[in-house]
């Protein structure tokens, strides 16, 4: 994916957590979530990102569902997960909206995606999605992996569109969330 990427930011507040030293900052590196695990992480968002823009027609033998989208690496999760906090500051600056990193990207992004659920409805975080669709993004999020009906957020908020799982046959997967929204 390095050929998609366009500039992004870091925004996990706690050093801690980051794992890379420091607080927010414009260098998105992901050293990885699980400091002392064989492979240093999940780089679950790095996974989803290769799904959706992989460069083609190469020898690696990997295919993003795209041919031309740019990616906007921004991270909001670390060691121990995150804060709804850092992720709605994460969308404001991804739809060109002020947040706490006093930075816009140059071109805002037409699509935010958030493979990631809380079972909280944050009224930060609602007001975030709901700002971000105003100023003319699309957000996606998950529906979530409890293979149960109810809500998640953002996945559940009326402004997103809302991603499940199906297994070969078109059915819900056995673990994907699922209900009206």
């Amino acid at each position: 994916i390095a050929s998609r990427l366009v500039p992004g930011f870091d925004f996990i507040s706690d050093p801690r957590r980051a794992n890379d030293g420091d607080g927010i900052d414009p260098d998105p590196f992901d050293p990885g979530d699980r400091p002392n695990g064989a492979m240093g992480g999940s780089f679950h968002g790095t996974h989803v990102a290769g799904t959706i823009a992989a460069a083609t027609d190469n020898p690696i033998g990997v295919a993003g569902i795209t041919w031309r989208t740019a990616i906007m690496p921004l991270r909001v999760l670390g060691v121990g997960g995150g804060t709804l906090y850092d992720v709605a500051q994460a969308i404001r600056f991804a739809a060109g909206l002020p947040n706490v990193s006093d930075t816009v990207p140059p071109v805002p992004a037409r699509i935010i995606n958030l493979s990631l659920t809380t079972t909280n409805d944050d009224p930060v975080l609602r007001s975030a999605v709901d700002d971000a669709t105003a100023a003319g993004a699309l957000v996606i999020a998950a529906a979530g992996n409890t293979g149960q009906d109810g809500f998640l957020s953002p996945a559940g908020y009326p402004n997103v569109l809302a991603i499940a799982a199906t297994d070969r046959l078109g059915t819900v997967a056995r673990y994907s969330s699922f209900g009206p929204a």
